[in-house]
């Protein structure tokens, strides 16, 4: 739940039409997104794909590099489990901890566990979609653990109570006018807030608080190179920096599927991650982490220096499942880029709340739904035209078209088992 009062310029909520497992709630999700969202959608995502096709133009060997990184990721696929033991190994052996969730609910009790450790009353986090698929946010909350997101987007989202409807920009729905309008209404400020420098400058003020006096940080991860336990972010804000460095207790939470088997690995997504997502050459800060950091923690505020503690959590929740489906484990060659949701006709009209799911959005979220969580929870996959233009883009070649039509096999096939029993008793 929200620490802010939820925002009321329209009467369906997102989180209220999340759940798609019915044709119902999808319907009521659409007309949403035609009535608020859309515009917003459709102006972003041409931006981010102008920006896109002039990123790689620039990249020597494009399509060389793309099937470097397939290859590699199907060999990583391959490999977790084996991978997952020589992470432990060297996650531990730097003095940090380590910890394999089987789900959500695991990952949860375990992060809990651990801010207890260290009597935290405030948790800073930057972008992760993992956490939001586990709904970390709230076990915390519950436990009496205030969590403050300090990704701007994230934040935006926090205040309003909605979930991300983009895998890279997650309030990208939201046009400025709204997101002005949100601020004024909860925080009720002096400033006019009529600029995107003013909402920024004063969202920082806020976060910036928050910051210095957070007993724990949580992040997520692009990429983990289990041969030295690397671990990659990637950012424009620099709150990803704050968030591991700031706080004396770092937690790191990212699926078993962002572990790659060498350090030389690491490269070509590096290389590949910032042109496809938001068009580029590369993010304005590039985290290389090795932690847990040897220096003791900063001393904002007057508070003690105390000695670093490092948790990498990596969450399974059905991705070792969906590494023997022989069509979904294609979803676990992902990037989280979003190029192809950037590219997609549909998502392009309608955006994440409506083409997406619980956490997971457009034509690569049905895979995800349905990997993570249930087959019924990917009915939003039903609105996939086919067209493929996002298979081009994809900078490891997943037929997401193909996936969905997998999907589309599988709903009909539970859909008529249901109408078979309605029928006929079996």
């Amino acid at each position: 739940m929200s620490q802010y009062p939820a925002d009321a310029d329209f009467r369906i909520k997102p989180r209220e039409v999340a759940d798609k497992s019915s044709r119902e709630t999808l319907s009521k999700a659409i007309r949403m997104a035609l009535a608020v969202e859309s515009e917003p959608v459709r102006r972003n995502t041409n931006t981010f794909n102008q920006n896109r096709y002039t990123a790689v133009r620039t990249i020597d060997d494009y399509e060389a590099l793309k099937d470097r990184a397939r290859a590699i990721k199907e060999k990583a696929i391959e490999q977790i489990e084996s991978s997952v033991a020589v992470l432990r190994k060297v996650i531990e052996e730097r003095g940090g901890h380590f910890y394999l969730a089987k789900d959500g609910a695991d990952a949860n009790a375990y992060i809990l566990e651990v801010c207890q450790k260290h009597q935290a009353k405030l948790a800073v986090k930057s972008k992760s979609m993992t956490s939001e698929e586990i709904r970390l946010n709230g076990v915390l909350e519950g436990a009496g653990i205030e969590v403050a997101e300090t990704d701007l987007a994230e934040f935006i989202l926090q205040v309003a109570d909605e979930q991300p409807s983009h895998i890279v920009a997650p309030a990208i729905h939201r046009s400025r006018e709204r997101i002005s309008k949100l601020f004024k209404d909860v925080f009720h400020p002096e400033q006019p807030l009529e600029t995107g420098e003013d909402l920024t400058k004063f969202a920082r003020e806020i976060l910036r608080r928050k910051f210095l006096t957070a007993d724990v940080g949580i992040s997520g991860a692009n990429i983990i190179d289990a041969e030295t336990g690397t671990i990659v972010l990637v950012e424009n804000e620099g709150n990803i920096r704050m968030v591991t460095q700031a706080p004396p207790v770092h937690i790191a939470v990212a699926g078993v599927e962002k572990i790659v088997p060498h350090w030389e690995d690491l490269a070509p997504f590096i290389e590949l991650l910032a042109p496809s997502g938001t068009g580029q050459p590369l993010s304005q800060y590039t985290n290389i982490l090795h932690p847990p950091l040897k220096m003791p923690s900063f001393s904002f505020d007057g508070r003690p220096r105390r000695e670093r503690a490092f948790y990498l959590v990596l969450v399974d929740n059905g991705r070792l499942r969906m590494r023997h489906d022989t069509e979904l484990k294609r979803a676990l060659y992902c990037m989280r880029c979003s190029a192809c949701l950037n590219v997609c006709p549909v998502f392009q009209v309608l955006g994440g709340h409506a083409f997406g799911g619980e956490t997971y959005s457009g034509g690569i979220g049905g895979a995800w739904e349905a990997g993570t969580g249930s087959l019924e929870k990917a009915r939003f996959s039903e609105l996939c035209t086919g067209c493929s233009r996002c298979v081009r883009q994809c900078p490891v070649r997943i037929d997401i078209p193909w996936l969905n039509t997998v999907l589309h096999d599988r709903l009909n096939q539970l859909d008529g088992k249901g109408a078979a029993a309605l029928f006929f008793g079996k």
